[in-house]
């Protein structure tokens, strides 16, 4: 039988291919833009709905005249969980609500400590299967993110609160306050129209501007299959909630108008990020290093 050679340029050509797919995957920089080599894919979720809280019409920073989420991003690398939200959030104070399940147990209805501006939405209800281990909210006021951070405690419980500030320049800062490091760029201008009416949703995934954040997996309890995730737009001291949530609302849904949401009866109220299995990760470095080494031999 003929023996089949493997060309050495091809082996080369494929160390190149992969060891160049594994760095694009590894170089997250959390800076509030999105890009193709930093390794997120496509959007997880997109939003289905324009948002009630105005459209900003303006790309300096301040997102004067609204806020909305336009599609939400999630990876996990190098031991870190990374979501982007894409969109612009007005620098007059409107927050950002951020919830994370982990898989560990922990709160099915909000109760975090009175020690910030979350603790109004105390008694939001999650879907079923979704509990809370980790919340952050932050806000832009007058050119600079507010952040407060709320971390696991134990079974049921979440401790936090205030934690500090980033300062944003033009709209545009980064920042680790806390466990996590924030990036935000508020130079979006709206692709949105009508409150309430359908999104455009191929104008919404091509919004590359907005939050991002990079939290380490084990301040989540070094999870393993997927990550829960619920975002949303408040008003200010969080008693209002804007109709601008990820997943999105069905079409022709107004602003709730109020401090707490209840998605007990709404199944999947949330989107899910994969971690790698350390098997999948160990067989891809593995076919690299093996594809290297026999060039190197040749």
């Amino acid at each position: 039988m003929r023996k089949k050679l493997i060309r050495p340029s091809f082996v080369a050509g494929t160390c190149l291919v992969v060891g160049s797919a594994i760095a694009a995957r590894a170089g997250v920089v959390v800076n509030g833009t999105i890009s193709p080599t930093e390794g997120y894919g496509g959007p997880i979720v997109t939003q289905t709905i324009n948002t009630g809280f105005g459209d900003s019409t303006i790309g300096d920073g301040s997102s004067g005249g609204g806020s909305e989420l336009d599609a939400a991003y999630g990876v996990v690398q190098g031991g870190n969980l990374y979501l982007f939200l894409a969109g612009n959030f007005e620098s007059n104070g409107n927050h950002v609500n951020l919830f994370i399940s982990d898989g560990r147990a922990g709160q099915s209805i909000l109760n975090v400590p009175a020690t910030g501006t979350l603790q109004t939405m105390n008694g939001s209800i999650f879907s079923p299967g979704f509990q809370a281990t980790y919340a952050t909210d932050i806000n832009d006021y007058a050119g600079t993110d507010y952040v407060e951070e709320y971390t696991y405690a134990g079974p049921g419980a979440l401790s936090g609160g205030y934690i500090g500030s980033v300062p944003l320049t033009g709209g545009i800062g980064s920042g680790t306050p806390g466990v996590a490091t924030i990036g935000w760029n508020d130079t979006n201008v709206s692709v949105m129209g009508s409150p309430g009416a359908a999104a455009n949703q191929a104008a919404a995934d091509a919004v590359t501007t907005g939050l991002e954040l990079g939290i380490p997996l084990s301040a989540l309890g070094n999870p393993s299959g997927s990550i829960l995730v619920l975002a949303d737009i408040n008003g200010g001291g969080d008693n209002y909630l804007s109709n601008q949530f990820l997943p999105g609302l069905p079409v022709g849904t107004g602003n709730l108008g109020t401090p707490t949401f209840n998605f007990g009866s709404t199944p999947g109220e949330y989107f899910a990020v994969t971690v790698p299995e350390p098997a999948s990760i160990a067989v891809l470095g593995g076919a690299v290093l093996m594809l290297c080494s026999r060039r190197r031999r040749t």
